[in-house]
């Protein structure tokens, strides 16, 4: 009995020990579920801010190598170097559209006989009581008049009120709305990329100076900044080079098959490929409409498409996944389900900037002990231990300083 006793009161502290630390653990959780609430729902309605903001920002970081070869090498200043950068960015986009442009008209031309050549396909199609286009019409008839209530007026007379007709002028201004809103957006990208190409290292060294007061918080830091610019700049090397790939390769096999305005197809696989799987799936089904429209023989639709799919397949699902996990060392599954989530916070640029942002977050997460699990879920590999990585290649006095000596 009384070693049952002394078992009781030796056991007694534990209990009161556990019992701070277990609500501690759920009180943490809770704040951190929250904390992603917000951040979740702060990045979906702030888009409008947010998109320009990232574009710039990885902009800079594909032009900023430029910019410093410019400044190294032929001794031009940034300010120069980063206008020269950007205008030859600006000027490639330009003449690569000028250049396709004439096979563009000649596609817009062909527009209202493709529209009536499938009008009349359609027509065809409904008119064969067998088909399964002609079922699925008279299905869909049926089902929208029995669920479409009775119009007031409608026994009395036994015509349904008439529609209000088409404003097309309304149409027309939203486009115009559109086109300045993207054109501001342009030029707003531009400039704040300008801005941080000039700045240079100088915010980085910013950054660097607030992050904290000990030497070791300092290195991280500069260790997160080298991280992140390396696998930007890996990312879109891989981007960019795969769509050069995809479309030469899309235009030598529309070539070969007799579509016309290779060229033309070429240019729009290529830059198609930088938006994933929507972006090809866009132009594998143009391509097929313009197909039919100059063979009239489904069989050579079908070579075009199946062409075009094998084409953007083995790159954009072959080899860009491959690249992806060796280079940036995120697993197939993160980028998917980054792709998914991106894609419904902010649409086509959630896209285009999903998989780099997601780069940077497990650049960070992998360098803070409390975050590792999260670059433990995106990593292909084991992650870095934040505990037994180095902070630095070298000891550095001033670890602001070590980001580029020569610039300061």
């Amino acid at each position: 009995m009384p070693n049952d006793a002394a078992d009781v009161i030796a056991d007694e502290p534990r209990a009161v020990t556990a019992t701070p630390r277990g609500a501690q653990a759920i009180r943490s959780a809770s704040i951190g579920i929250v904390a992603l609430v917000a951040v979740v729902l702060g990045l979906k309605f702030a888009k409008d801010a947010l998109i320009p903001i990232t574009l710039a920002v990885f902009l800079g970081y594909a032009l900023m190598p430029m910019v410093m070869w410019l400044k190294k090498r032929a001794r031009i200043p940034l300010p120069i170097g980063a206008a020269l950068a950007l205008s030859l960015a600006v000027g490639g986009t330009g003449a690569g559209i000028l250049a396709v442009q004439p096979q563009v008209n000649q596609l817009i031309d062909s527009v209202p006989q493709a529209t009536q050549k499938l009008k009349a396909l359609l027509h065809r199609t409904s008119l064969d009581r067998n088909s399964a286009v002609r079922r699925l019409t008279i299905a869909a008839d049926e089902i929208q008049k029995a669920t479409a209530p009775s119009p007031p007026g409608s026994k009395a007379t036994g015509k349904a009120p008439a529609e209000s007709p088409l404003k097309l002028r309304d149409y027309v201004w939203s486009g115009a709305l559109q086109l300045f809103n993207g054109i501001g957006q342009t030029i707003i990208v531009l400039a704040l990329s300008f801005f941080l190409l000039i700045s240079g290292h100088d915010f980085k060294r910013k950054l660097v100076r607030i992050s904290g007061q000990t030497l070791s918080q300092k290195k991280l830091t500069v260790q997160i900044l080298e991280e992140i610019e390396a696998q930007i700049q890996r990312y879109l090397l891989i981007q960019f080079a795969t769509s050069a790939l995809v479309g030469v390769a899309t235009g030598i096999v529309f070539a070969v098959l007799g579509l016309e305005n290779a060229m033309f197809w070429a240019f729009a696989a290529g830059a198609f490929h930088l938006i994933p799987y929507i972006g090809t799936a866009l132009v594998i089904g143009a391509a097929s409409v313009f197909a039919y429209l100059q063979f009239d023989d489904p069989h050579a639709v079908l070579v075009v498409a199946a062409s075009a799919f094998a084409v953007a397949g083995v790159i954009g699902l072959g080899l860009v996944p491959w690249l992806t996990q060796r280079m940036a060392r995120m697993n197939a599954v993160a980028t998917f389900v980054s792709l998914i989530v991106w894609n419904w916070l902010w649409g086509v640029p959630g896209l285009l900037l999903g998989i780099p942002i997601m780069m940077v977050v497990m650049a960070i997460c992998e360098r803070i002990e409390h975050l590792s699990p999260v670059a433990e879920l995106l990593a292909s590999e084991a992650p870095r231990s934040p505990v037994t990585a180095p902070l630095a290649p070298a000891p550095c006095a001033e670890p602001e300083r070590c980001l580029a000596p020569s610039d300061s």
